[in-house]
């Protein structure tokens, strides 16, 4: 495991709470939007101040919630408490039933699933029976994909957990086909043998383990929200939870929380990732940084990286992936600009998580794709249609389309003048750009498409052991507690996603060795 030392290197612990102004200065493909997310007054509640009143803190917290008197009470008594029906909990509560524990499911929203339900379902694995039986073998080695993860990262991920995710993720494969789930080869042009994906979307996966875990006397209370982890004499003994006005109190002999992201709200990632504050956000308006609160008041400590899995989509009123109209998004011969003019990103890369860094230090959340009539055909005729549908410009000079986008034309012409030097010169040195993508910007008519960035996913939250175990800040396990899902990929990610299906991969995984890690922990 990472030592203390190494966790500092680019992260910082949450565990004595850290608020907006600390986290400031930080310089799943396929996921379907809920509900437009609506924008509140982050009004960032300094968590230095933990036993403030609910004036002090967000109405939509949990420390709001506790601090309100409930009209009523109910005792409860189970084996496991999981906080949250994602693909990490029902995993979890799926291994622990068919082993014979007794299970409550606690789900504060309306519907089960969380981001997993509104994903595609990829699942990126290798060595599965399954894949094999489809004549799907050129997936390498656990080891690569373990080593990948941790390239992704930046270096910044745990090599034991990229181990663990990777070792076990051909039979987490498996133990979803064994319940009925269905899988295919992700389609597309040069897709690997380990990009597979759901036949029914991720809410078919999360369906066909709610009814695996109820089949086998797992409850699931819905609309009901963990606000407290209790303790005993240093021990997790349970849950205190909320339904509407009635407090439920809950003994358990373990806890797991499966509680997902914060990137539902903009008051929640004001706390964990202010960079991407008033981008659209793509994933369940609940996820809201539930488990960092509850993980920390039975002594875990929380790293928060500020990362995010992010998806720009072309449009204001963001055109949807399967619009043809959505390639332009990634012209890797335009020019990336910021609100402001300036050029912002490297157009060559190849991934669009890639983005996430170089938008967020640009500190805009709206941005541009300028590009002349230098393209192919079939590139003009989608530019033309980017027109009709309102989500692009175009005019005779740069001035004037840079006029009608909003932008302004001196600076604009400025940055093009500069970008064709570096065209002229084949060299990048400010963004990197590759040598062949360099293309002069100068012959009209030219073209500004739209940008929008999304999130739908975050990252850095609750460190784990390769037990899934909750650790403290000496990276000791918090006896009782465990974390499974987006909630324990701190030690996978860092500030951008990796691959389309590592986090339905690493939830299956890390849900089915929590369980697992939990009734070794209460039977011993």
């Amino acid at each position: 495991m990472k030592s203390n030392s190494s966790v500092s290197r680019r992260q910082f612990l949450a565990g004595a709470s850290v608020g907006a102004a600390a986290l400031a200065g930080l310089g799943i493909v396929g996921c379907a939007p809920t509900a437009s997310t609506k924008t509140v007054d982050s009004a960032a509640f300094d968590e230095t101040t933990q036993n403030a009143s609910s004036s002090d803190i967000h109405p939509d917290s949990i420390q709001a919630v506790a601090d309100t008197e409930p009209a009523s009470s109910e005792s409860r008594e189970t084996d496991i408490v999981i906080v949250g029906s994602g693909i990490g909990g029902m995993s979890a509560a799926v291994q622990a039933s068919l082993a014979g524990a007794k299970v409550i499911i606690l789900e504060k929203s309306k519907v089960t699933g969380g981001d997993s339900s509104i994903c595609t379902g990829n699942f990126y694995c290798c060595g599965s029976k399954y894949q094999d039986s489809l004549g799907l073998t050129d997936y390498g080695t656990a080891e690569e994909i373990a080593q990948f993860y941790l390239a992704q990262s930046d270096g910044d991920a745990n090599i034991d957990i990229c181990r663990m995710v990777a070792e076990n993720s051909g039979a987490a494969m498996d133990w979803l086909v064994s319940f009925g789930c269905e899988f295919e080869k992700k389609k597309g042009e040069n897709i690997s043998d380990r990009s597979m994906v759901s036949k029914n979307g991720g809410k078919g996966i999360i369906d066909t383990l709610i009814g695996v875990a109820e089949n086998n006397g797992a409850e699931l209370m819905m609309e009901t929200r963990a606000v407290e982890v209790m303790t005993e004499n240093g021990r997790v003994s349970g849950i205190k939870a909320r339904q509407g006005d009635k407090e439920i109190v809950i003994s358990a002999k373990a806890v797991i929380l499966a509680t997902g992201g914060f990137d539902g709200q903009d008051w929640s990632k004001a706390l964990y990732a202010p960079g991407s504050v008033g981008w659209n956000s793509l994933s369940n308006p609940d996820n809201t940084g539930d488990g960092i609160e509850l993980a920390k008041q039975a002594g875990a400590a929380p790293i928060i990286k500020g990362g995010m899995s992010q998806i720009h989509l072309v449009g204001r009123e963001y055109v949807p992936l399967n619009d043809p109209i959505s390639a332009l998004r990634m012209i890797n011969t335009g020019v990336f600009l910021s609100d402001l003019g300036y050029r912002c990103a490297n157009e060559s890369m190849t991934s669009q998580f890639d983005y996430f860094v170089p938008f967020v230090q640009s500190g805009r959340a709206h941005f541009f794709i300028l590009v002349d009539s230098q393209q192919p055909d079939d590139r003009i005729e989608l530019l033309e249609k980017a027109l009709e549908a309102k989500v692009a410009h175009k005019a005779d000079t740069i001035a004037e389309v840079s006029t009608a986008a909003g932008l302004e034309p001196y600076i604009v012409e400025k940055t093009i003048a500069h970008y064709n030097e570096l065209c002229d010169a084949g060299a990048d040195p400010d963004f990197h750009k590759k040598p062949e993508d360099l293309q002069r910007i100068e012959e009209g008519p030219f073209y500004i498409v739209e940008i929008t960035p999304n999130t739908n996913d975050s990252f850095g939250q609750v460190p784990i052991s390769t037990k899934s175990e909750a650790l403290d800040a000496n990276r000791n396990p918090v006896p009782g507690l465990y974390a499974a899902g987006t909630l324990g990929n701190v030690e996978l990610f860092y500030m951008r996603y990796a691959i389309s299906g590592a986090s339905m991969c690493m939830g299956t995984v890390t849900g089915r060795i929590a369980a697992d890690s939990a009734m070794e922990y209460y039977s011993a």
